[in-house]
């Protein structure tokens, strides 16, 4: 099985049925708005999915809104620790990423993801 700690957890059953493209493109479309599925696919989806995809969403999500999130939290944190790791101190990392150095601080210093409770015993 492939490494989806990435996608934000309302999306992995998405990734894991239909696959990450398919929830990468509904970040990419919808992200940080919430989003209302019919039970049966409207033009705009099957416009962005074909067919086959945007009848799977509605069956996924069949009636009802869900918040798409834009993961850019999780690519943050990543960023941070990867220049942290380089030895960049927060002021250096804040100033490359746009962001303060308070919220460099509150992301480096954030609990680490949820762990499985069954690592991949393939």
């Amino acid at each position: 099985m492939n490494d989806l700690s990435f996608l934000p957890e309302i999306l992995l059953g998405v990734a894991e049925e239909l696959g990450v493209g398919v929830a990468l493109k509904l970040m990419q479309h919808y992200g940080g708005q919430e989003v209302y599925f019919a039970k049966k696919p409207s033009a705009e989806l099957v416009e962005l999915f074909g067919d086959a995809q945007a009848a799977a969403l509605c069956h996924h999500f069949g009636g009802q809104p869900i918040y798409v999130p834009h993961g850019k939290v999780q690519r943050r944190r990543q960023e941070v620790g990867a220049l942290a790791a380089k030895g960049h101190d927060s002021r250096a990392i804040a100033r490359y990423l746009g962001i303060s150095q308070r919220h460099v601080r509150r992301l480096a210093n954030a609990p680490p993801g949820q762990l499985s409770l069954f690592p991949d015993e393939d």
